[in-house]
């Protein structure tokens, strides 16, 4: 017996099996992540975009060519957010809206009419109670149009009773379609347009409770207003990022709750309602990193006195934190450095003393003057440069009104004047060419280096400090504002007195 040559009867082999083996890869075809096929009954376009809603813009996200029998199938690896998007059509059509749910596999089977009474919907519960509202939506629009129309007619001949069987009917439709909504929300609880259809409610506020005294807290509503704003938002539930822009929709309530209800309140209201709101959302979620983009901004660049203290809040316990995962170091350094800068001059900080020398320069540092030693209750911090022209006008309107409360007897503030260029003859000049008599300090000398310390980037800058050499006002404001905003000042503390002696 001839035994065959063990090498070749093993490539022989493998060489038979090779075939089956690769004929075996190609039968195995990996299954798509998404597949959403659109049947479009007499379309003719050729192309069909896949677009989502977000921050009042559509973001294209895929695009399908017509087969030839009005079929457009988007499918591929990967899923798309889950959210409200848009087909529209390669002449940039719309065509309709719909969500994409979490199993993003379904075919929906629509015309080129428009009328939903057509469409259908396979694969996507969502999609099929979404659909079923706009169905319901259209029947309902349609008989209403109708009742109405018969109802104008009756009033024109003054049949009062056929007017009020048609209101009627209207009213019975409107809670109906009420009732068919409310329906939706309380049985499908976590899909998403069940939540947009809650968001869409006005919260209800009761009636304030009445204290054992008889008396009635006449905040209570406010506060209630604040704290349940978003009661009918799921704030942990990211795709609400990804709905229509409307004045219900959730972008536009961010911006309504923080520029609106919240933006001329204290800091510590402005805290407490912001940490409350993010404490709702995940931070890694993109719910969170939305709204720590959106407050970062609008509180940094505000000129609202005291906002920088909300932005300095919202980095220390955010982005300093190390809670946005998605900043790189660089940004995190530049955040770090710029509550570095604002910290130590936000409102209710103590000053830094400043002993500068006057006009003559003296180096004598027992003749210098310090901005802490004040005759009046309050003193202006005035940083300027004696050749800037905004410094020069607004130095001039300063002055009018210092002098106008001198004359009055009325003037309860010193103005601790801080020239920062070092052409003393200049400033001098400058000085009695104008006849500021308040005190005039500068050069480049003193106890502290006072441009870093006061942060002094631009000219001119302004600083109101308490007779606790305590920071009151940390930004320009039109100097004729001045005195009222030293009696608001006064009237606020003189009520955190009050309520103080209560407690």
């Amino acid at each position: 017996m001839i035994k065959p040559n063990l090498p070749c009867y093993f490539l022989l082999l493998a060489f038979c099996l090779l075939p089956l083996s690769l004929f075996a890869q190609k039968g195995k075809q990996k299954e798509p992540e998404h597949k959403i096929v659109f049947n479009i009954k007499d379309c003719k376009e050729e192309r069909m975009l896949l677009t989502i809603h977000f921050n009042k813009k559509h973001i294209l996200k895929d695009s399908a060519m017509n087969n030839g029998k009005g079929e457009f199938v988007f499918a591929g690896e990967g899923k798309y957010e889950e959210g409200m998007y848009s087909l529209i059509s390669g002449s940039k059509k719309p065509v309709m809206d719909f969500i994409m749910d979490a199993t993003q596999k379904f075919t929906y089977n629509l015309d080129t009419t428009g009328n939903v009474s057509h469409y259908s919907i396979v694969g996507s519960p969502e999609n099929s109670i979404m659909l079923l509202f706009q169905q319901k939506a259209m029947e309902a629009r349609k008989k209403m149009m109708e009742w109405n129309n018969k109802k104008k007619e009756f009033e024109k001949n003054d049949n009062k009773d056929s007017v009020a069987y048609y209101q009627e009917k209207m009213k019975k439709m409107d809670a109906e379609m009420e009732q068919f909504i409310n329906d939706i929300i309380d049985e499908n609880p976590t899909l998403l347009f069940a939540k947009l259809q809650k968001s869409f409610r006005d919260i209800v506020i009761p009636e304030p409770p009445v204290r054992e005294d008889g008396t009635i807290d006449s905040t209570f509503r406010m506060v209630y207003y604040r704290t349940h704003y978003f009661d009918n938002f799921d704030l942990s539930d990211s795709r609400f990022l990804f709905l229509p822009s409307n004045d219900k929709s959730y972008d536009s309530k961010v911006n309504d709750y923080f520029k609106k209800v919240l933006w001329y309140q204290d800091r510590d209201t402005i805290n407490k309602y912001m940490d409350m709101m993010l404490q709702k959302t995940s931070s890694d979620s993109l719910m969170y990193r939305y709204l720590i983009e959106f407050l970062s901004k609008e509180f940094e660049s505000s000129n609202m006195i005291d906002h920088d203290a909300v932005f300095v809040h919202l980095a220390k316990n955010n982005q300093l934190a190390g809670k946005c995962r998605w900043l790189d170091e660089d940004i995190i350094k530049k955040y770090k450095m710029r509550v570095e800068d604002l910290e130590p001059l936000l409102i209710g900080k103590k000053s830094v003393e400043m002993v500068l020398p006057d006009t003559s320069q003296t180096t004598d540092y027992s003749k210098w003057i310090s901005s802490y030693k004040m005759p009046k209750k309050y003193r202006i911090l005035w940083f300027y440069d004696h050749s800037c022209h905004t410094c020069q006008k607004e130095s001039k309107e300063l002055k009018a009104v210092y002098d106008s409360l001198a004359n009055l007897g009325q003037l309860n503030f010193d103005v601790y004047a801080v020239n920062r260029t070092d052409d003393i003859a200049r400033w001098k000049k400058y000085i009695l060419d104008n006849g500021y008599t308040w005190i005039n300090v500068g050069g480049g000398t003193g106890n502290v280096d006072w441009k870093e310390a006061y942060h002094i980037k631009t000219n001119p800058q302004f600083y109101i400090i308490n007779q606790d050499k305590i920071i009151i006002l940390n930004r320009d404001i039109p100097k004729n504002m001045i005195p009222t905003f030293l009696e608001e000042y006064e009237r606020i503390e003189d009520q955190k007195a009050r309520l103080k002696n209560k407690k």
